[in-house]
């Protein structure tokens, strides 16, 4: 258990009193009375991101059966979705192609042509490994609809060469400063993702790793009360990633 003195240590008092009193079970929530398509495809894009996180799921013994042996990950990080089909949904033929995130498995941008059903059914097929009990329906409806209806093509956005942004960083800098500022700043340092030595701000995984910050910032961090911002028109969202990448990484 995190102590309060510890949390304090890289959290900002607003950002920290916000998860004090926010719903205990917030990140376990099932949803609204009546949910919209909106919100079940952006806790389905939570789900891909990290759905031990979102489930508050212990996290499963040993490595996925599928992940292969030379990878360099291990345990329960290859369990998440994003571990071998990458943020960006095209697996080895994106940013996972190499690098120590490397496993050779596809993408699932081509997914979406499949019904929700279809996808479920994939999901939960022997060789993937998941139980009910680790995806239970209404979780595995909302994963499935985020892989038909939430996927996007990033490669127009973000430019694979050099990791630039396609967008307007001052336009960004509006809803920066008027929505996520709240909680990471103004220089995007209130939050520190790393550690003392070695810190990691949205500024630094804008400039590592913008297809993270991209995915990031349409669905939320899993387990905590982000903002979701899928509602939002793309170029927008891709603003705000531009304006991150001028923030501090260090």
């Amino acid at each position: 258990m995190v102590s309060l003195r510890e949390l304090k240590k890289f959290i900002p008092a607003t950002a920290l009193a916000a998860l004090l009193f926010a719903p205990a079970n917030v990140a376990a929530q099932e949803g609204p009375a009546d949910p919209t398509d909106m919100w079940d495809i952006a806790r389905g894009g939570q789900l891909y991101d990290n759905w031990m996180s979102v489930l508050e799921h212990e996290a499963p013994e040993g490595n996925h059966p599928l992940y292969p042996a030379e990878g360099a990950q291990s345990g329960g990080s290859t369990w998440r979705c994003k571990e071998c089909h990458g943020w960006d949904y095209v697996g080895k033929d994106g940013a996972y192609g190499s690098g120590s995130h490397f496993t050779g498995i596809i993408g699932i941008s081509g997914a979406s042509e499949k019904t929700e059903e279809e996808i479920a059914a994939i999901i939960m097929s022997p060789e993937h490994g998941y139980t009910s009990d680790m995806l239970p329906p209404a979780a595995l409806e909302k994963l499935a609809k985020f892989v038909k209806a939430g996927l996007m093509d990033m490669d127009p956005y973000i430019n694979r060469a050099d990791k630039t942004v396609n967008g307007d960083p001052a336009n960004g800098a509006r809803m920066y400063q008027t929505i996520c500022a709240v909680c990471h700043g103004f220089d995007g340092t209130d939050y520190n993702f790393g550690s003392a030595e070695e810190p990691e701000y949205v500024g630094t995984i804008g400039a590592d790793n913008p297809w993270e910050g991209l995915h990031k910032i349409r669905f939320g961090q899993p387990g905590v009360p982000m903002i979701a911002m899928t509602a939002l028109e793309t170029q927008q969202i891709v603003d705000i990633l531009a304006y991150i990448q001028t923030l501090p990484t260090k």
